[in-house]
């Protein structure tokens, strides 16, 4: 299975402004000498060996995440990262009106639904889009959004074929030659969580969910959904002072994804849906402290840490 990284952000979109931009550049610079950048390859190898937060970003699109296992393409949720998914997948198949999509929604606050509308597949006759959720009338959901009054387009006048599948919480459901099953977070208006599970290897979604009073009995039932998952995404949005501070609102913090992962025996943690007002120096500070936070935990396991960055490509 490929799993790929479309948009990592939290609550709202947040591209980089040019303040920003100019940040990055006087950053490379200062650590260039003129052996460094004196042709362009040797500026080329200068530039890849510098960190991820100077050489590049980190992104500011929502919510959205790509699985491909042989012909199938699954996505988790559609944020406006999905836009760009879709462009690359309109190169293949689903340009010619002969490709299907399962998407699975961890639920339908706006920065998990609001890249659908420029999903260009869904305008494609031919294609099939299956729209998964435990969330009651999700397709009524869908087209409130893009009723006149918010969107130019109606849902209407989509011409892929769209269903919606309701699923039951907990319940497993088969996507072609692979298992998916859900589990409810603790989060406004609930939000699902998913396991996609391939013979022996598993693959865990778990976004904007809160575990500031998880203990115990609700522990025993987290764990064992997260458990020997080959990679774990895991809501990170919060700093731990933060989560504690915003208790109801739906979101945990990379420590606590530390500690989660390394009970279930993960083999990858994925820090994701970054906070909109964290820039990129931010998020690598926090992965630095958390990279830190995990070296001196004492445990019989220890997961692998990484901060999702859109362009990120794992293979599990």
């Amino acid at each position: 299975m490929i799993v790929r990284f479309w948009g990592v952000r939290g609550s709202v979109p947040a591209p980089l402004g040019a303040k920003q931009v100019k940040e990055k550049i006087m950053s490379a610079l200062k650590g260039a000498s003129e052996s460094d950048i004196g042709d362009k390859r040797a500026a080329g190898d200068y530039l890849e060996g510098l960190p991820w937060h100077i050489k590049g970003t980190y992104g500011g699109n929502t919510s959205c995440v790509e699985l491909h296992s042989e012909d199938t393409t699954i996505i988790f949720d559609a944020g406006t990262g999905i836009r760009s998914l879709g462009l690359r997948l309109m190169d293949g198949k689903f340009g010619r009106g002969a490709g299907t999509a399962h998407l699975f929604l961890s639920h339908t606050h706006w920065d998990h639904i609001q890249g659908f509308p420029f999903f260009l597949p869904a305008y494609v006759p031919g294609n099939r889009i299956v729209i998964y959720s435990p969330h009651p009338d999700v397709g009524g959901r869908f087209s409130l959004q893009q009723e006149a009054k918010y969107f130019p387009v109606p849902f209407r006048a989509l011409q892929a074929d769209i269903e919606f599948v309701s699923l039951s919480e907990g319940e497993n459901v088969a996507v072609d030659h692979v298992n998916v099953k859900n589990i409810k977070f603790n989060h406004p208006g609930d939000s699902f969580g998913y396991r996609v599970e391939k013979q022996d290897t598993a693959f865990v979604y778990a976004t904007d969910a809160e575990f500031t009073r998880v203990h115990g009995t609700d522990m025993e039932k987290y764990i064992p959904f997260f458990s020997k998952a080959k990679v774990l995404v895991f809501d990170s949005q919060y700093t731990l002072m933060e989560a504690l501070e915003k208790e109801d609102w739906g979101h945990s913090s990379s420590l606590t994804g530390v500690d989660m992962a390394n009970e279930a025996g993960v083999e990858t943690l994925v820090l994701f849906h970054h906070e909109p007002t964290y820039d990129d120096n931010t998020l690598w500070d926090i992965l630095q402290r958390t990279l830190k936070y995990a070296e001196l935990k004492d445990s019989e396991h220890t997961s692998k840490v990484i901060m999702a960055h859109e362009g990120l490509e794992l293979v599990i």
